[in-house]
């Protein structure tokens, strides 16, 4: 990679993650408003969260996007078994913020665990070059699936009232997060394995923008 193809990234990722930070800003403040009404754009945050972090994937060749799709159909099939049985991650419904359902199961679910999954990666590789450690495969998606645990910890807290879900009782069982650790843990590695996971400066962001978000939320909520 020349000098000037590394400018013209470092540019890129720069002003994407200007983008997504005033996008964020802007829903923090909107949500802390009108809560479930600023909620429903929900969807148009998540394909504009997805289009920012893909964007400056270094090879997007058709395994990527088969990779892509995999994961996709793979993390929505869970999601459909789960909300229609109880039986993975406990009992809870969809709102209508996440917008177009099949079998009670917002489509863009898939896109979300992408972005998490994604995201969660990249933190874990560019913490570990930073710190120049040497992490196997299995124990970065162990930290890729922790990520992913906290993150959703977070998200639990407010969903019910950005009608994101709910779950029954509106109490979240240690169920969840098992299986959210499990599968988390069993797509970064799968991730890992496959070698979709590259340098690219903006995944880690979007992980902390996430993070930063909801944070803000738990407290202004």
């Amino acid at each position: 990679m020349t000098f000037k193809d590394l400018y013209n990234k470092a540019t890129s990722s720069s002003i994407i993650s200007i983008v997504l930070i005033i996008f964020y800003t802007v829903g923090t403040i909107g949500i802390s408003l009108n809560p479930v009404d600023f909620a429903k754009l929900t969807p148009f945050n998540l394909l504009l969260t997805i289009a920012a972090t893909l964007w400056l994937h270094p090879k997007k060749d058709p395994f990527f996007y088969v990779q892509l799709s995999f994961l996709f159909a793979a993390s929505f099939t869970l999601e459909f078994v789960g909300v229609n049985t109880g039986l993975i991650f406990g009992k809870y419904a969809y709102g209508e913020s996440l917008g177009i359902k099949i079998g009670n199961t917002p489509l863009l679910i898939g896109v979300n665990w992408i972005i998490v999954v994604y995201s969660s990666l990249h933190l874990v590789q560019t913490a570990s070059k930073k710190l120049n450690l040497k992490v196997n495969a299995l124990t970065a998606a162990a930290f890729g699936g922790l990520l992913m645990v906290i993150l959703d910890l977070l998200i639990e807290q407010v969903a019910p009232k950005l009608d994101f879900w709910a779950f029954e009782n509106l109490e979240v069982p240690l169920q969840n997060y098992t299986a959210w650790f499990f599968f988390g843990f069993t797509f970064c590695f799968w991730l890992i394995k496959s070698g979709l996971i590259s340098d690219n400066p903006i995944g880690w962001r979007v992980y902390l923008i996430q993070l930063v978000f909801f944070v803000i939320l738990n407290i202004s909520l």
